[in-house]
């Protein structure tokens, strides 16, 4: 985690769908969903359950396997049909604010370009957000060992976004944020035991 720009980010991987969208294409009255019609969104393999009391904890686990059950099946008729034109989200590493993303697209974009994004936050039962942004910059990706990979590093800025949408990702943000300050302080007081 890091703050920048005032902002407080959260480091994570991510199902993402996106389309690079034309001008003439984008009308700031029209959903964002119309660019996803055959989203289909995996169950993921780690998930955020939610403090809440309005969570049955003992039904969770069924209602989770359930979900992955569902997921095979699907699977198996996509592969089966070919015809079939369901979409799903790719997981990519990101850097997530409540007001933009930093992701690694496999397109080349420019600056004040728009995009529509389909991100899956893996929460209880995973949520789809359905984003407009704007491409704030864009540059080719170099992978660890130096060889490029056909990349590209694209920071983008959430435009119009549903208020639902802006509660869902600070939600996320601080349950991570929460997360990673509980597993430093087991840490720290297991170096003190040992």
């Amino acid at each position: 985690m890091e703050e920048k720009r005032g902002t407080v980010r959260v480091y994570d991987r991510l199902q993402i769908a996106y389309r690079l969208i034309d001008d003439d294409d984008c009308l700031s009255t029209e959903s964002p969903e119309k660019y996803f019609p055959y989203i289909w969104s995996k169950y993921p393999s780690s998930i955020i359950i939610e403090e809440s009391e309005e969570s049955n904890l003992k039904l969770l686990p069924h209602i989770v396997d359930l979900n992955r059950k569902m997921d095979i099946m699907i699977e198996l008729l996509l592969k089966n049909n070919k015809d079939m034109r369901v979409e799903v989200p790719v997981e990519r590493d990101v850097s997530l604010s409540a007001t933009g993303i930093k992701v690694t697209l496999s397109e080349s974009s420019c600056p004040g370009q728009r995009i529509a994004l389909c991100l899956v936050l893996p929460m209880v039962p995973p949520t789809n957000l359905f984003i407009i942004g704007e491409i704030r910059r864009c540059a080719k990706s170099v992978s660890s060992e130096g060889s490029e990979k056909g990349l590209f590093d694209t920071g983008i800025r959430f435009l119009d976004m549903k208020e639902d949408d802006y509660e869902n990702i600070v939600k996320y943000i601080f349950k991570k944020q929460r997360d990673f300050l509980r597993n430093k302080k087991m840490l720290t007081k297991e170096d003190t035991f040992s």
